[in-house]
């Protein structure tokens, strides 16, 4: 795994049009840094340079949701809680928002790099949209991913963030209110805050994803479904909004029937 990429090196592959694979086991200055280049220079590549405050802001926080979701693990594991006890979930959530600090994560970061959850970004960009992906080793289970779908479904009608310290009591620092804010900023910039998905791989892992459209040609998962459009590659149904699983399957009914 190669640890350091230079300037030159981002500007030349975005020029190319080459999708980028990060990883890395805590958020870090320098990665967040060669992040912001190569978001910024994508953007420039396709005249969308006004964008970059909100898309740049978005995918920061899911790379730290990302991370807290595998800190968010090891903190429940470690002091033997039960994953799969809901009102556990919600009972101890603020205990575990309270060891997230400068210090604490040095600590956490040794551990993840113990058992290898790292976190994992995958860029993909063309003249008719940006895509992004954030996987973590989360193993989120069905009490938790209520929980995420929740606070997506609450953060997407927010028009102030205080709305957000209304919701999640638990959260009084805001450590976890960074993703609601970024919904705001994507809706102040005129994008489209529903193409934005929590979700889970499998039993054994997590994602998060955003879809930035440049142009109108630009079609969605979530669009291609509503339009009956085909889906290529189908075989990623995980990138399906979970609203639109029961369709995604009769579609691929339908195609394997004919």
């Amino acid at each position: 795994m190669k640890h350091i990429i230079t300037e030159k090196e981002i500007n030349q592959a975005v020029a190319d049009g080459k999708s980028f694979d990060m990883r890395c086991y805590t958020v870090t200055s320098a990665y967040l840094k060669n992040l912001e280049i190569i978001i910024r220079n994508i953007l420039q590549k396709y005249e969308k340079a006004n964008l970059f405050p909100a898309i740049f802001g978005v995918i920061q926080e899911l790379n730290r949701w990302s991370s807290i979701a595998n800190m968010r693990y090891l903190f429940f594991h470690d002091n033997g809680l039960d994953l799969k006890d809901g009102g556990g979930y919600q009972k101890h959530e603020a205990d575990f928002l309270s060891t997230i600090n400068t210090e604490s994560i040095l600590g956490y970061r040794e551990k993840l790099k113990k058992q290898d959850m790292y976190i994992r970004s995958l860029i993909k960009h063309n003249e008719h949209g940006l895509h992004i992906e954030v996987f973590n080793h989360s193993k989120t289970i069905l009490s938790q991913e209520a929980y995420l779908r929740d606070y997506l479904r609450r953060a997407m009608s927010y028009t102030d963030i205080m709305e957000y310290f209304e919701d999640h009591p638990e959260d009084k620092q805001g450590r976890a209110m960074g993703l609601a804010f970024s919904i705001i900023l994507l809706k102040e910039a005129g994008l489209r805050p529903e193409l934005l998905r929590l979700g889970k791989v499998s039993s054994s892992g997590g994602y998060s994803r955003i879809e930035i459209p440049f142009d109108e040609s630009y079609r969605s998962i979530r669009d291609k479904i509503l339009n009956d459009e085909p889906i290529i590659p189908f075989e990623n149904t995980r990138l399906v909004p979970p609203e639109y699983e029961k369709q995604l399957q009769e579609k691929l009914s339908q195609m394997q029937q004919g």
